[in-house]
């Protein structure tokens, strides 16, 4: 055994390492979503229409966007319902100056 130790304890750290590293960047991966805009889901609302209502404010393509927010409130179809709340892909900085508007308020 100390012979084998000798022998690859270059390889045997080096795998080592790189299962750690692995598995820190796949926990620390999972983005915080605090700092995210929640809005109100309005009757009638697509997450296609909600892409496009804040393409100003996120770099995503709509595609990218809708992928995220099922992501991420663990929707398992694209359809939402009214009064559903879902989180965004839009910093909470870089709101409107009336924070409290919701989707539905932005027609």
């Amino acid at each position: 055994m100390i012979t084998l130790w000798k022998k690859y304890s270059y390889v045997i750290m080096l795998v080592a390492i790189s299962i750690l590293l692995g598995l820190y960047i796949l926990i620390s991966s999972d983005e915080d979503t605090s700092g995210y805009q929640e809005i109100v889901v309005n009757e009638g609302q697509s997450l296609w229409e909600i892409a496009n209502l804040y393409a100003d404010n996120h770099s995503l393509s709509s595609q990218e966007f809708i992928e995220w927010v099922s992501k991420k409130n663990q929707l398992n179809e694209d359809n939402i319902k009214a009064g559903e709340k879902l989180i965004i892909p839009v910093k909470a900085k870089h709101l409107l100056n009336d924070n409290s508007k919701l989707a539905y308020d932005m027609e």
